[in-house]
């Protein structure tokens, strides 16, 4: 019998983690592995039965859930896994708990940002119970390596990749169709400048900053777009912002886009503008369509983005130095392309997504995967 892995993902929303968990369990499926994923809302169910996982809902109600670690437990024995990959703060306590109940699979905790853990029993605990920390980025594992009782040689670094068949640049026929149509679809000219930018709603993504930087450039750039792709919790207060500045024929929050390569052909430039990342799926996407970015100087951003080649990076929280570096390559059509061309052979170069399931495969099992 092949190799088990459970992949664990109790995540509410989607996100780049929650990708990556689906693309991981993927990438492992096709290498031969019996794979099943637990999951627990729907938006994230319905990926996993879109990529063609075996997958199943488990719920789980705080550190204290005994029926939840049961169920974990259970899956375990059910695929005689050999591994399990926990991917949120939620499932990282009873996912290890349950793993040592099941006969002691390996655990592997997948932690994919910049934080500093508490020093309480529980975070010690849940480093205690991994036999593996996989991080995204060497600016988590060094944060990490900041407390004392996490063990540096338990983590591996493992950069994301992309489907670079997938992402493909923007320059090709069929992309430079398909972001017209994007734009004709959303009523921008082909003329307007477009920003667009790819994230949760959520304050680790600091949208706030983008929205005050777009007011700081909307009277320099006539006709100016920005598109913010994706759904969260702070909607309602983002709108808010926007409304009260007046930027509603500028800043759109564009919900969830399915074809999101399709923005990013459409779009001048690729903003992110979060406050903390570990290595932002989107920074490599946008390279991969051959898109210049502008990113704040968040962990990541430098191995996807180099400055002055690829993009701009400008400093986390100041709209000011935001928006100087997005109009500075605005007024430069010619310095974009150069900048998107270099961007998708740096991506060629670095982010390749076979690698990255063969690298992740050896932290799984310790060794290949048979």
């Amino acid at each position: 019998m092949p190799a088990g892995l459970l992949v664990v993902n109790t995540s509410e929303s989607w996100g780049g983690n929650e990708h990556w968990a689906v693309r991981v369990a993927r990438g492992m499926a096709d290498r031969g592995l019996r794979v099943r994923f637990a999951w627990s809302s729907d938006v994230v169910g319905q990926r996993v039965a879109a990529a063609g996982l075996d997958g199943v809902r488990i719920r789980l109600r705080g550190d204290g859930d005994l029926r939840g670690l049961l169920r974990l437990r259970e899956e375990m024995v059910r695929i005689r896994a050999r591994s399990v990959l926990l991917t949120r703060w939620r499932e990282y306590l009873l996912g290890g708990l349950a793993a040592r109940v099941a006969g002691r699979p390996r655990v592997v905790m997948g932690l994919g940002l910049k934080i500093v853990p508490r020093a309480d029993l529980k975070r010690r605990l849940v480093f205690a119970l991994a036999d593996r920390v996989l991080v995204n980025a060497p600016e988590i594992r060094d944060t990490l390596c900041t407390r004392p009782w996490i063990q540096p040689e338990r983590i591996d670094v493992v950069i994301n990749g992309v489907d670079l068949e997938r992402w493909r640049p923007r320059w090709q026929p069929d992309r430079q169709l398909a972001g017209l149509e994007f734009r004709r679809a959303r009523g921008i000219a082909e003329s307007a400048p477009l920003l667009v930018t790819i994230g949760n709603l959520t304050h680790q993504k600091d949208h706030a900053n983008l929205i005050a930087a777009s007011d700081l450039l909307r009277d320099r750039f006539p006709g100016l777009r920005v598109l913010v792709l994706g759904e969260g919790e702070l909607r309602a207060p983002l709108q808010q912002d926007i409304d009260r500045r007046g930027l509603g024929a500028t800043v759109t929050l564009a919900g969830f886009v399915p074809d999101p390569g399709a923005a990013l052909a459409a779009a001048d430039l690729f903003v992110l503008s979060s406050d903390n990342e570990g290595m932002a799926w989107v920074l490599m996407e946008a390279a991969a369509c051959g898109l210049p970015t502008v990113t704040t100087d968040v962990s990541g951003a430098r191995f996807c983005v180099e400055e002055g080649v690829t993009g701009l990076v400008v400093p986390p929280s100041d709209p000011g130095a935001l928006a100087r570096a997005v109009g500075e390559l605005l007024r430069n059509a010619q310095r974009r392309e150069a900048m998107g061309r270099e961007a998708r052979a740096l991506a060629e170069a670095r982010v390749d997504v076979e690698r990255m399931l063969d690298e992740t495969a050896d932290v799984l099992f310790g060794a290949p995967a048979p």
